[in-house]
């Protein structure tokens, strides 16, 4: 893959830092616009020869960062890139764990555009493999790792839906790791050691963002969609939101039962993976700021190798400055 892996790093690490100001504010949304408007402008200056294969919502109609968008006009297209600008925008703008800025990319057309909808997910180290079946309940998954393991700690986001597979797993002695947002944080708490598994139904986009980090760091990850319905039954927008789904899956020969591996979300063995955290989680620290320097905490994953890497930033007064101190574009 031709790319420069130091360009995508860095634009998490300044998509935290613009992000900062507004941590704790109570703005969620100018907070990813501020992610969202750094990153676009880096790759931009960069000419990057990538393509949005799943960025901001396209349910929101997100004017940039949004699939299928371009950052040169004079170069073919080489990667794929998969962005969440701001994964847990909720939590940072309460100035509570849980939001990172993450950013894959792999070979370009190997990302599979899912469409914006639900998916039910399995992240887990490769050495498990052979413990799990994913045409069998999640029950029975947990029952049979169980019988490998002293203890199983799973990672699961803290929602009415997961409320009775959390009960059984509580009920079987499995430790039990509630997280209020952001399954990718999630998964990468498993690459660090923090837990054996995630488990959860979460975004299906982030499911590409998180295959690129199972194959990156010698993971793996079993995944279904999931009908809006069976999540939101009585919503009024439910039955526009199944003829959206419908339309998206039928375009990309999708299907609700259809069990989809790592490698069908990422066609890519050598996909990256590049974080960089905003107020993070247990393991993945929150930006700081001391001695007048932005302190930030991030992560790379790439050939089953990872790295957790402490960036220091002198504070510059605006995002401009920031572009032009730190982006390469002096």
């Amino acid at each position: 893959m031709e790319t420069n892996s130091l360009l995508f790093l860095r634009a998490v690490e300044l998509a935290v830092i613009a992000s900062y100001e507004l941590v704790g504010k109570q703005d969620k949304n100018n907070l990813d616009k501020k992610a969202v408007d750094i990153i676009n402008l880096l790759l931009t200056n960069h000419n990057a020869k990538a393509k949005i294969a799943i960025g901001e919502g396209e349910l929101d109609e997100a004017p940039m960062l949004y699939q299928g968008q371009t950052f040169t006009n004079n170069h073919p297209i080489t990667i794929d890139i998969a962005v969440d600008p701001i994964e847990g925008t909720a939590p940072a703008s309460k100035n509570e764990e849980g939001s990172i800025s993450c950013i894959a990319i792999a070979k370009n057309d190997s990302m599979l555009q899912i469409p914006e909808m639900y998916m039910e997910k399995l992240f887990i180290a490769k050495k498990d493999e052979g413990h799990i079946d994913f045409t069998k309940d999640i029950k029975w998954n947990l029952d049979n790792l169980l019988k490998i393991k002293k203890t199983l700690k799973v990672i699961i986001l803290d929602k009415p839906r997961h409320q009775e597979i959390i009960q059984y797993m509580e009920a079987n002695k499995i430790e039990v790791i509630r997280i209020k947002e952001g399954d990718v944080l999630g998964a990468i708490d498993v690459v660090l050691g923090r837990a054996d598994l995630l488990y959860g139904i979460g975004g299906a986009p982030e499911g590409v963002l998180m295959a690129s980090l199972a194959i990156a760091t010698n993971h793996i990850m079993f995944n279904r969609l999931v009908p809006y319905q069976q999540i939101w039954p009585s919503e009024k927008e439910t039955a526009e939101r199944m003829k959206i789904e419908a339309k998206g899956m039928q375009l990309k020969k999708l299907s609700y039962g259809l069990i989809l591996r790592e490698n069908d979300l990422v066609k890519d063995d050598n996909t990256m993976f590049f974080a960089a955290s905003l107020t993070g989680g247990a393991l993945l620290k929150p930006l700081t700021v001391e001695n007048n320097e932005f302190i930030v905490n991030s992560f790379i994953g790439y050939n089953n190798i990872y790295h957790q890497i402490v960036s220091k930033y002198p504070i510059v007064k605006d995002i401009q400055h920031l572009l032009t101190e730190y982006s390469f574009c002096k």
